[in-house]
């Protein structure tokens, strides 16, 4: 019987404590088995690392590290790539939790789709209390979304699980340089080694409000055409700057 493909998945901490266990536990409990969670403590002050501990001791494919100095989410995320063993790899928030089939049906998705590097899903916003507060309208089609790829607007990078193997080795690496659109950015940048789709499926529960994205579009405006510089010099992205911007352009 041929092996299963492993699914890391990778998981930020940082004062989490109350939302992390939910978090973790949903993660543990996907229908699909053969994973790993990769989570770093980045120096929480709370009692997020002694959460983690408890909780490995109840399930070994969590791996958990703590950091002797708070060095921020770039770098631990950079971290944590480094670490991951699977083929297949997706990024979790703390305050976040997955619907159960979430992992299982998008590897499917990619196994039987090869031409598609990374898929998402719809998301089910939620406020903090976990009541629903809204749900995305993310386009399916690779062409709608690589015209403007950005995270919380036609994609939530939460949601996403990337065909690791299938990209150089250094690909997925954040960079500071690229705040507050760092996630946007490995988007784009893992967009020239294949397409880009969301299953029409809710499958990812995020707890944000989605009309605060629009909202750092507008606020970040210069560090957006930024981007959009740096991806056409970089990673040949061909998009128009009108397209790139239709998300503003449509709120006017």
């Amino acid at each position: 019987m041929k092996e299963q493909p492993l699914i890391t998945v990778i998981l930020p901490v940082r004062n989490s404590a109350s939302n992390l266990g939910g978090c973790v536990s949903s993660i543990l409990n996907q229908s699909y088995k053969n994973i790993e969670i990769i989570a770093t403590d980045d120096f929480s002050f709370d009692k997020s690392y002694s959460i983690l501990r408890n909780l490995k001791k109840k399930d070994k494919r969590l791996r958990i590290y703590r950091n002797v100095k708070n060095y921020g989410l770039v770098v631990t995320l950079n971290r944590m790539i480094k670490k991951a063993k699977g083929d297949f790899i997706t990024f979790m928030d703390t305050d976040d939790f997955l619907s159960p089939n979430r992992l299982k049906k998008q590897l499917n998705f990619l196994l039987n789709n090869p031409e598609v590097i990374a898929v998402g899903a719809q998301c089910t916003f939620i406020d903090e209390q976990g009541k629903k507060i809204g749900r995305s309208d993310f386009p399916s089609e690779n062409d709608l979304i690589y015209r403007n790829p950005l995270h919380g607007i036609s994609m939530q990078f939460e949601s996403v699980l990337i065909n690791k193997k299938s990209l150089p080795k250094d690909v997925l690496r954040f960079h500071i340089s690229s705040n507050p659109f760092i996630y946007s950015d490995i988007l784009i940048k893992i967009s020239s080694y294949g397409k880009l789709s969301n299953l029409n499926q809710f499958l990812h529960y995020h707890r944000n409000n989605p009309k605060i994205y629009l909202s750092d579009v507008k606020r970040n405006i210069i560090s957006l055409f930024k981007l959009w510089i740096k991806s056409r010099e970089l990673y040949d992205y061909q998009t128009s700057l009108r397209a790139f911007f239709s998300p503003l352009i449509r709120s006017i």
